[in-house]
């Protein structure tokens, strides 16, 4: 039987006497007092939210802890709602959502730049505490869990839609692929510095603790010195969830990290390199993830032993390696990137279909100037991209660089080494910051903006 065809499935698959959560931030919800949080304590409190929460059809979830953001998206589910998962908490973006979704309110848990007028439940304004609940919440399977607002890297924002059966059926899948067969008897401590709101911080770091023995913190941490602080709260085993780009800025920083047992690592491409050293720096296995807004999370591979991927199960590959289907998806997806494979399951990327360039009649891949850029000393943080055409007769890839003590010469030393002379960047210019959004990725217009930005200097 189709999982869509049941007609209500858990909220979460756990016992109640175990630890959901730690919370270390001052919560005016939970007493302001730093606590453990059993998951029969957790249920109590969904329970008792839920049943103050708005009339209302959609809920946008503004919560910037990431507890009360659980709590929110879980009190909606079980109050009949839609959680809108939107890109960020910008007063233009709260306005763009009001306007799609009229018949919705903003929860958060202090917010001030809040849209007027605007039907607004702030979290900390009320008392959540009370007795534990053991008995779980049904949720109907085809419920609209969630709506992600999504950019990805290549295209406009986007709807996302989440029935919970398809939640369920992923996070399931999820918890076997990442965590292993064990998932359910060996408790993990979790720490994730990607937010909650974006899909891959959402099912690793919400979904996952509902159906997986993980006890996730609600700590952010960003610098490397608050990232090695917050693991050393936990008690092992240890899990590290983030992206490429911060665990770059955490091997490089010179810190020493806590022994960390594993790490999921998603949103960007992962070199070699970089897993080989973040494996050294943490002590622990690094897995790195690929999946899409649309699909989730869909194949893993350990980065610093191989290349390949494996697909995970439930799902498969279709019309000549294009789209990726799965019972529990709503519709089968295209597959963005290019895929080469002998059985189906195991697999390699090529890049995406807009990764190979031709200039001068030579064909190169955007891809691969990237792997060598971020694979330099000193980079650390950086992206090749082709610019919009403009008036001249050839348009070459740009390079924006974080470098720490790396010049412009040494870049160009390093390119022309590796690169035919029509794909030197030309420019090469040297920034501070990329503009990335919290989840790691680099929406192209956001790009082309910044790099407008600079040329217009």
């Amino acid at each position: 039987m189709r999982t869509a065809e049941l007609e209500y499935l858990p909220l979460l698959e756990r016992r109640g006497d175990d630890c959901f959560a730690r919370v270390s931030t001052l919560l005016p919800a939970l007493g302001l007092q730093p606590t453990a949080v059993r998951v029969d304590e957790f249920i109590g409190q969904v329970k008792r939210l839920a049943a103050r929460l708005p009339e209302a059809g959609y809920t946008i979830n503004l919560c910037d802890n990431r507890y009360l953001f659980t709590l929110g998206f879980c009190a909606a589910l079980v109050h009949g709602q839609t959680n809108l998962l939107p890109q960020n908490r910008a007063t233009a973006t709260q306005t763009l959502l009001r306007e799609q979704y009229p018949d919705s309110y903003v929860l958060h848990d202090g917010l001030d730049n809040l849209i007027t007028p605007c039907p607004a439940f702030n979290l900390n304004q009320i008392d959540l505490r009370g007795e534990p609940e053991c008995d779980v919440p049904q949720i109907p399977a085809s419920q609209l869990a969630a709506i992600a607002f999504t950019s990805g890297s290549t295209g406009q924002p986007k709807a996302n839609l989440k029935p919970w059966h398809t939640f369920v059926t992923s996070s399931r899948m999820n918890a076997k692929e990442m965590l292993g067969s064990d998932y359910h008897n060996t408790l993990r401590f979790a720490l994730a510095t990607v937010p909650a709101q974006h899909m891959w911080g959402l099912e690793t770091s919400l979904l996952l603790p509902l159906f997986a023995r993980l006890c996730i913190s609600d700590q952010r941490p960003l610098f490397p010195l608050d990232v090695a602080n917050a693991l050393q709260q936990l008690p092992a085993p240890r899990l590290l969830i983030s992206t490429p780009v911060h665990l770059r800025a955490l091997v490089s920083s010179g810190v020493t990290m806590p022994e960390t047992e594993q790490l999921l690592c998603a949103t960007a491409p992962l070199s070699t390199e970089l897993a080989r050293a973040t494996e050294d720096g943490f002590g622990g296995d690094l897995i790195e993830v690929y999946g899409c807004s649309e699909v989730g999370s869909m194949a893993r591979r350990r980065t610093a032993q191989s290349d390949v991927w494996q697909l995970f199960e439930g799902l498969e590959f279709a019309e000549e390696l294009t789209v990726i289907r799965g019972s529990h998806l709503p519709q089968q997806q295209p597959v963005q990137d290019r895929i080469e494979t002998s059985d189906g399951r195991a697999f390699r990327l090529l890049g995406r279909g807009d990764d190979m360039i031709e200039i001068a009649g030579k064909r190169g891949s955007l891809q691969e100037m990237n792997k060598l850029l971020l694979a330099t000393p000193g980079v650390v943080d950086g992206v090749v991209f082709m610019p919009e055409a403009g008036q001249q007769a050839i348009t070459r890839p740009v390079a924006l660089v974080v470098g720490n003590g790396i010049t412009k010469q040494q870049l160009s030393t390093r390119f022309a080494e590796h690169l035919d002379p029509v794909f030197m960047p030309r420019p090469l210019l040297l920034v501070d910051a990329l503009p990335r959004e919290d989840n790691g990725k680099l929406p192209r217009a956001k790009l082309l903006a910044f790099y407008q930005q600079l040329r217009s200097q």
